[in-house]
């Protein structure tokens, strides 16, 4: 049997010019397959996102799989759609899977809305064990109710089946990168680049996070071991900048402290960017020290909002005060980490003015790159059902938008057009007058040197409002 896994192209925005990474959890599905059972081959499609349609049909004819899977998070599942229906098309008889948060979230719906018979299953929630025992399941014919994790329409009617207990992290094991079709174009900032994760999960609150619809309230670790193991598989596979994927890898920041000295011990020379929180710092203070010198130069930093009333509406207050964020970035930047800071706005008490003082807030900070996100009402959660409670979700179901850049939310005090409007003046605005701008091309000249260029030629409408942006500091 051959199999064909997909990785989506649709990136969100800003993270689309700054990386090209390949697809973890694809290559995960398919190093968790038994031996024997299926040829897999995984097509991450983030590398040809202008001509996607083009290189799948070419794939499907050239290769002619059995079974091909999709995965997408919401904003990315019209595409999805879209990469099915060519799939469709293309082969007869092929079977289709769909997997990711979106599949996850809304199985059900899919299966019996508009596209209904696109789709033969749906992967609810972690994948890998209901991946194995599905191609299993095909391989013998087709008995698939004692498949876990699984939803599928049988005579009609939708079939859901109970998800299995999350795997143990030593069973799971590193990706299998050779199954890539295409080996070389990924990239971080330049260099090139692969995804590792060291943990799955978080054990807070966030009304807004999706995660533990995937993994539920968990936080497994996998062994030092396994982890440099996969680094240095990575490294084999021509990566220098790595980016490490895990949803809060510093919950534990003694253990995350001794990764980087085993980093250090292996000689890796790997440059790193990854996700931190800012309570894993305050817990951890020489683990900035620590990450530094094992090659990280940038920090993802969930800051959110300078308010604590707005840090409280998030279920964040338990978590951090804005106070403990300024001596978290101070001390990053002390040892030339360069800050990835996120905010959300859109909470329902923002302002004109609230917006402002969080852009004031981020040039204290000093953050190198600002993501000045919009509250999304993500599918199961908690967030979702407060705003659509208050009449505050302004687009409940095109998903599409679902991509933190959209404005699908109001405020109590701004429409959704206002929102967006004025996040984009701050967000044009802050690379030149926080001097961020300048700190990047101080750092990484040839590669913000090619992204300039490349936006004047690919985005040239993107380009004008940002090189007017900042001229212009109404909002």
């Amino acid at each position: 049997m051959k199999v064909l896994l997909v990785g989506n192209p649709r990136t969100v925005m800003g993270f689309n010019r700054l990386t090209k990474l390949p697809s973890l959890n694809l290559a995960s599905l398919a190093a968790n397959v038994d031996d024997g059972i299926a040829e897999i081959r995984i097509a991450d499609l983030v590398l040809y996102a202008k001509k996607a349609n083009q290189v799948l049909k070419s794939i499907l004819l050239d290769y002619r799989p059995d079974v091909v899977g999709f995965t997408a998070m919401s904003f990315q599942f019209d595409t999805a759609v879209q990469l099915m229906k060519i799939t469709r098309e293309t082969l007869e008889g092929i079977k289709i899977i769909l997997g990711g948060y979106h599949a996850t979230a809304d199985a059900e719906n899919i299966l019996t809305g508009r596209h209904a018979g696109l789709i033969d299953f749906m992967v609810d929630g972690e994948g890998e064990v209901t991946f194995n025992a599905l191609l299993k399941a095909i391989a013998k014919g087709g008995v698939y109710e004692n498949v876990p994790g699984l939803v599928f329409l049988k005579n009609g009617h939708v079939v859901k089946t109970p998800r299995s207990e999350l795997l143990p992290p030593d069973r799971l094991k590193i990706p299998k990168r050779e199954a890539r079709i295409f080996k070389k174009g990924f990239h971080m900032l330049g260099m090139p680049g692969d995804v590792i994760e060291t943990s799955r999960g978080c054990v807070y609150d966030c009304n807004f996070c999706s995660i533990r619809n995937m993994y539920g309230k968990s936080f497994r670790k996998f062994s030092i071991d396994r982890i440099i193991n996969d680094l240095e598989d990575a490294k084999r596979f021509g990566a220098k900048g790595v980016f490490i994927a895990d949803d809060n890898i510093t919950l534990d920041g003694k253990r995350y402290q001794q990764l980087c000295e085993q980093i250090i011990d292996a000689r890796l020379n790997l440059t790193f960017a990854v996700q931190a929180s800012v309570r894993g710092f305050i817990k951890s203070p020489e683990l900035a020290e620590a990450m530094a010198n094992a090659g990280t130069k940038f920090v993802f930093l969930g800051i959110e909002n300078a308010s604590d009333s707005a840090l409280e509406f998030m279920h964040k207050s338990n978590q951090l005060q804005s106070s403990d964020t300024l001596m978290v970035v101070k001390q990053l930047k002390k040892h030339g980490i360069l800050v990835v800071g996120g905010f959300i706005f859109g909470y329902p008490e923002d302002t004109q003015q609230t917006m402002i003082e969080n852009f004031e807030y981020a040039k204290k900070l000093g953050v190198d790159i600002q993501l000045f996100n919009i509250l999304t009402p993500h599918l199961k959660t908690e967030l979702r059902d407060e705003l659509l409670a208050e009449g505050l979700v302004t687009n409940p179901y095109d998903y599409s938008k679902y991509n933190h850049y959209a404005s699908n939310v109001k405020t109590r005090h701004l429409s959704d057009e206002a929102l967006f409007r004025i996040r984009n003046r701050l967000d044009a605005r802050y690379p030149v007058e926080s001097g961020a701008i300048f700190r990047l091309f101080k750092a990484y000249p040839v590669f913000f040197t090619k992204l300039m260029f490349n936006m004047i030629a690919d985005e040239p409408q993107n380009w004008i409002n940002f090189t007017t942006g900042f001229l212009n500091k109404k909002v």
